[in-house]
């Protein structure tokens, strides 16, 4: 380990929850605030810089994680006004009706479901709703992962037989 190296090893053990501590005032996200310590430690690290100094190094590593969870937040905004704007494309121009009318089929999807037998129900809520892979809802139910895509297979013929619109 180089002398830049143990620096960096030394200000990382000294002072990396007062670093941590000042990223989660900055986010108030826990994980957020530790990957984005871990991720300046990593660059400073990865980028070889020759600093040796412990008091040249800690000012720079907070001036590091600030301008870190800034690029954060600013990345969080473009997300979310992206979400916005894809929803208010999606939606925007609906009226009360089509409101309705989707609220209907959602409803009739459901009582769909609520009328399969009680393994192919279990098969699609686990499928659908709870994104499980076939192989580990076959293995909880106890049956083949072949049993489980039928009756994926019947439960979506099911469902495009009844609602006509969503498949």
């Amino acid at each position: 380990m180089n002398d830049s190296q143990n620096a960096i090893a030394v200000i990382y053990r000294k002072h990396w929850q007062k670093l941590y501590i000042h990223a989660y005032n900055l986010l108030n996200d826990g994980e957020c605030a530790k990957d984005i310590v871990n991720d300046v430690f990593c660059s400073v690290l990865e980028n070889g810089r020759l600093l040796t100094e412990e008091a040249d190094l800690l000012p720079l590593f907070y001036v590091m994680v600030k301008n870190r969870c800034i690029d954060h937040i600013r990345h969080q905004s473009v997300v979310h006004k992206n979400s916005e704007r894809y929803l208010e494309e999606l939606y925007g121009g609906w009226t009360a009706k089509e409101y309705q009318e989707y609220e209907d089929k959602i409803n009739r999807m459901q009582e769909s479901i609520r009328q399969m037998a009680p393994q192919m129900r279990t098969v699609v809520e686990e499928f659908f709703l709870k994104e499980k892979k076939c192989a580990e809802i076959s293995e909880t139910l106890n049956i083949s992962d072949n049993t489980v895509r039928t009756h994926i297979a019947r439960a979506l013929k099911i469902l495009r037989k009844r609602l006509n619109v969503f498949f």
